[in-house]
């Protein structure tokens, strides 16, 4: 009788080995699996860092040519012949249709885009932030006033998916 009861206590403890050292192989998996994912995760953190860096560079020499551009305008329309007529001279409908006639660029709507958007640091109280003209970024202004997402679809004229995707991606 103490012989299959040593039998039985022997076939029970190579078992009790045998789960054992299955845990510790399922676990060291999972910490090689644990230790691959963190490094995966620095290394995404690094490329997400400098692609972010790089776009914050690209939108500040974007932001300097539309500056200097619209400084570079700014001067030669004052320079232009109708500015430097006497005053007097020149009524308020050709100064007006003179520079109605000059092309322009969408400077002024990239300002208030970047404006919308925050990237310039202004608050969103400020009059050129609640004056903005594309729907995405109606839609931010409004989440931040504390719409509801089916009150900004109504007010956009868009689907409650679509408000939903836009604020997501913000």
């Amino acid at each position: 009788m103490t012989m299959i009861f040593l039998l039985l206590l022997f076939i029970m403890q190579v078992i009790g080995f045998y789960f054992l050292t299955l845990l510790y192989t399922k676990v060291t998996k999972f910490d090689d699996l644990e230790k691959k994912q963190r490094k995966l995760m620095s290394e995404m953190d690094d490329s997400i860092g400098a692609y972010l860096s790089e776009l914050k560079d690209e939108n500040e020499r974007l932001m300097e040519r539309l500056t200097e551009w619209d400084k570079n305008t700014e001067s030669d329309q004052r320079n232009s012949p109708i500015f430097a007529m006497d005053e007097t001279a020149v009524s308020k409908e050709s100064r007006t249709a003179a520079l109605v006639n000059k092309p322009t660029t969408p400077v002024n709507l990239a300002l208030k885009s970047y404006a919308a958007s925050n990237v310039l640091g202004l608050k969103q109280s400020d009059p050129d932030v609640r004056e903005v003209e594309d729907d995405r970024s109606r839609a931010f202004v409004l989440h931040d006033a504390g719409h509801s997402i089916e009150e900004i679809a109504k007010k956009l004229g868009k689907g409650r998916t679509e408000v939903e995707l836009i604020l997501k991606f913000r």
